[in-house]
């Protein structure tokens, strides 16, 4: 069973409909009016989407505020009660919002969940980026589970070289998320120029996985954030590549490269940093995960130079959760399209996120997270014009101001998914 929920601090205006979905329970959201400018805009709002497992039920919870400061505790209240009346134990927390709101607002985080007795000890991975509606604080995703029985449940684990993760232990399955990569030497302190820290970046995260029993031909899923995304990502792609090809990734017989968001964003004062999940099964009918390489609409990203899938389905117990890598207005050859338009730049980004959901089985109603960056405001009016216009479902996500890979494309999202 699939369910929805959506909380806000002030009275809804959306028309919250319950639907049958082929005999499974479905709150769904009516599309979000578009924003206009001056307009009126709710201090906070909570979604909760979950699905059942055999063994367990798979959450996500997206949060977001509007520009009012006043909208944050309120959020981190509701947050942290819906995660402790489901007792759900987070796999992943991510917020978004400006350098000089970070320990402030990571501080009400902790008064909020210490009212609730949540578990303190789950690392939290910051991302620097700049609120779209205004104000200094974007919101936040949690992806996490609800355990039904005692083989399985989330704990937090460390190791020298990456700090706290977070295992899932699950029947014939362990799946690890190693938060806030960085590339800190093992004296201490950041490696040299940015091409110097991606390595030891790498290198760290390579440790990290040892130290649990798993390498890079574990790894599933990436998140990476580069400060100056624009300025290097051509000499990143070669770094991340170097410490791929040991492990046999994009070789005939090898292991097929991970999904990736690779975007401009940072925490501190490194250059680049990331967030990495692996996956450790006994076996296909534990837990798969099924790499899409490929889409109707975009070939293999390794042809023009980026080391990752368009996406990783993880299919257990009966359940796919589809991890859709970072998508944005690329053709089948690898060209950056709609140069300049930001409205068919949003649309050709959803039409290729739609056509690797169609052949899971899927649409854009089935996202239960998402980020959007955009690369300026006139960027995400656009996206919000195509989304009103068109009437794509609404689905709950993190809207961010951030370069995209190429100069010329204005727009990009991630999304996740379960079928």
């Amino acid at each position: 069973m699939k369910t929805t929920e959506q909380a806000r601090c002030e009275t809804p205006s959306d028309d919250i409909r319950p639907i049958a979905v082929q005999g499974e329970a479905v709150l769904r959201v009516s599309p979000e009016p578009e924003r206009q400018p001056g307009a009126a805009q709710p201090g906070c709002r909570v979604e909760v989407h979950a699905t059942e497992r055999a063994s367990f039920t798979e959450y996500y919870v997206t949060g977001t505020v509007g520009p009012d400061k006043g909208g944050t505790d309120e959020l981190l209240a509701q947050v942290a009660a819906a995660v402790a009346e489901r007792g759900i134990q987070p796999i992943q927390e991510k917020f978004y919002g400006l350098a000089g709101a970070q320990d402030a607002v990571l501080k009400r985080r902790e008064a909020a969940y210490r009212r609730e007795e949540l578990d303190l000890n789950v690392p939290v991975t910051w991302i620097q980026g700049t609120p779209l509606k205004g104000g200094d604080f974007v919101g936040l995703q949690i992806w996490g589970i609800v355990p039904r029985d005692n083989r399985t449940g989330v704990t937090t684990v460390a190791n020298p070289a990456t700090g706290p993760g977070r295992l899932w232990t699950g029947r014939g399955f362990r799946m690890l998320h190693l938060p806030s990569v960085r590339g800190i030497k093992p004296g201490g302190g950041l490696a040299g120029d940015a091409p110097a820290q991606a390595d030891q970046m790498f290198t760290n995260a390579g440790l990290g996985l040892r130290a649990h029993g798993m390498d890079y031909r574990n790894v599933r899923r990436t998140w990476i954030y580069l400060a100056r995304l624009l300025e290097w990502y051509g000499e990143f792609n070669r770094v991340r590549t170097a410490h791929y090809q040991p492990a046999g990734f994009g070789k005939e017989g090898g292991a097929a490269f991970p999904a990736s968001t690779g975007i401009q964003g940072r925490s501190g004062d490194e250059e680049c940093l990331m967030d990495v999940l692996a996956l450790d099964t006994e076996g296909p009918a534990y837990a798969a995960a099924l790499p899409i390489c490929r889409s109707p609409r975009q070939d293999a990203s390794f042809n023009y130079g980026s080391a990752f899938s368009r996406g990783m389905a993880f299919e257990i117990e009966g359940r796919r959760t589809v991890h859709i890598s970072g998508t944005a207005s690329i053709n089948a050859e690898g060209e950056s399209v709609h140069g300049g338009n930001a409205e068919l730049q949003s649309l050709e980004t959803m039409m290729c996120i739609a056509a690797i959901l169609e052949e899971q089985g899927a649409g854009l109603a089935n996202i239960t997270s998402a980020t959007l960056f955009c690369k300026d405001r006139d960027a995400w009016e656009a996206w919000n014009r195509v989304s009103r216009l068109l009437k794509v479902p609404a689905f709950p996500k993190i809207c961010v101001m951030a370069d995209v890979c190429r100069h010329d494309l204005l727009v990009e999202m991630e999304a996740v998914a379960t079928v």
